[in-house]
């Protein structure tokens, strides 16, 4: 009976074990870019290195790292811009999963319109920041009704600048300050991820897509992601070698357990 007991516990041990890498390996996220302001390169930075200029960027594990447009005036952590900071994480606790935000903390300032919307999962559920004094980013670190979370399983994120990706995932249509038209939004997403090689600065496995693929989403219409890859005279992001600076970062916590931040290099 005690072999038998032993032999089981055994079991049951590998099979939580095994139940875990398995979970940690299959995690993945997407994040895409839209840019309909007409000018500008969208920056996604993570430890002071740029790792996408627009391309669809796919890392297979967790990801922090923050993005902004980069209009001309941005330092390399988005300071003088409007910052937006993100953690994509499947969850291993109620309240500790995917969280998302836009920051006008300084010496963050408000230069274009930012928003960002949840995809494959919390559909739609993002924020869209469209003037200097919106009410839906950070001002002070503790206006914590700005931060969003998402606790979905390898939920993707859309980026969008003069436009609100919300608007986007759910398949409505916006009109973009650089035209005076509509544009006609499409729900459609990637059907497989792009492999690859590469690794991100932090050593994690990712995957960029030089040709932003279209979304497949919550409705059915078409959207051109045109404007995503800026041309060769827009304005560069930067990267600063072995960054050392520090921002202040919002950590996923349980919903009814107090908020905090901590503060690290992205």
């Amino acid at each position: 009976m005690s072999t038998f007991m032993n032999s089981s516990l055994f079991f049951s041990f590998f099979l939580a074990i095994f139940s875990v890498v398995g979970v940690g390996a299959s995690e993945i996220h997407t994040i895409k870019f839209i840019n309909q302001c007409g000018h500008g390169t969208p920056c996604l930075v993570v430890n002071g290195q740029n790792v996408s200029t627009g391309q669809d960027y796919t890392v297979n594990s967790l990801f922090s790292g923050i993005a902004y447009l980069q209009t001309g005036q941005c330092d390399v952590n988005g300071e003088d811009c409007t910052l937006l900071e993100m953690n994509l994480v499947n969850p291993t606790c109620a309240g500790c999963g995917s969280s998302v935000d836009i920051s006008l903390i300084a010496p963050h300032s408000y230069n274009v319109e930012t928003s960002f919307a949840y995809y494959n999962g919390c559909d739609g559920l993002g924020a869209d920041c469209n003037d200097p004094n919106c009410a839906t980013a950070f001002f002070a670190p503790e206006d914590w009704y700005a931060q969003r979370q998402c606790e979905a399983n390898n939920v993707d994120l859309l980026i969008a600048f003069c436009a609100n990706a919300s608007d986007i995932v759910l398949g409505g249509s916006v009109s973009s300050p650089a035209s005076s038209s509509s544009t006609t939004i499409s729900t459609l997403l990637p059907s497989t991820p792009v492999t690859s090689t590469g690794t991100t600065p932090s050593s994690t496995t990712m995957s960029q897509n030089n040709t932003p693929t279209p979304l497949i989403g919550v409705g059915g219409a078409s959207l051109s992601t045109s404007g995503s890859v800026p041309s060769p005279s827009a304005k560069k992001c930067q990267t600063r070698p072995n960054s050392t600076g520090t921002l202040a970062k919002r950590k996923p916590t349980e919903l009814v357990a107090k908020k905090h931040r901590q503060r690290r290099p992205f």
